[in-house]
């Protein structure tokens, strides 16, 4: 099951994006030119450090769980979920579909579990699966 972008994509954007940013920072802040080397040594050093944190925390995570009863797992689910802000909003080719509301849902990622017999999966972001995987095993 692929739902979102693993660690090296999530590492890509996180150190593209720091690094180009942090370069410019130095460029416009400091007065300096590019041909210094110096504003793309310390946006490298701030890209690494943001793309390993942003890796760390949002690239898609996966885990499965095992259940008894499909509907007293996914009450144990929604037990879990609702206080994190999730709530379902929709059952796409027989995957479940959970995210926040309003605002929230842009900075947070979605939830999808996938069903088979008596085993669920279930992808988000890391720091979301961590949490989910404390709870439900």
């Amino acid at each position: 099951m692929e739902f979102g972008p693993g660690f090296l994509t999530t590492f890509l954007y996180y150190f593209t994006s720091a690094a180009i940013l942090s370069a410019i920072v130095i460029v416009k802040g400091a007065g300096m030119g590019l041909e210094t080397g110096f504003p793309q040594e310390i946006g490298a050093i701030a890209g690494l450090a943001a793309g390993l944190i942003g890796a760390s925390f949002n690239r898609t995570t996966a885990f499965s769980v095992q259940f008894q009863s499909q509907k007293h797992f996914l009450a144990e689910l929604e037990t879990a979920l609702n206080p994190m802000g999730y709530e379902q909003v929709g059952d796409q080719d027989g995957v479940l579909v959970y995210e926040r509301s309003s605002l929230s849902k842009w900075f947070s990622g979605k939830v999808f579990v996938q069903m088979e017999g008596n085993m669920a999966t279930i992808a988000s972001r890391a720091s979301t699966t961590r949490q989910l995987q404390k709870i439900l095993k």
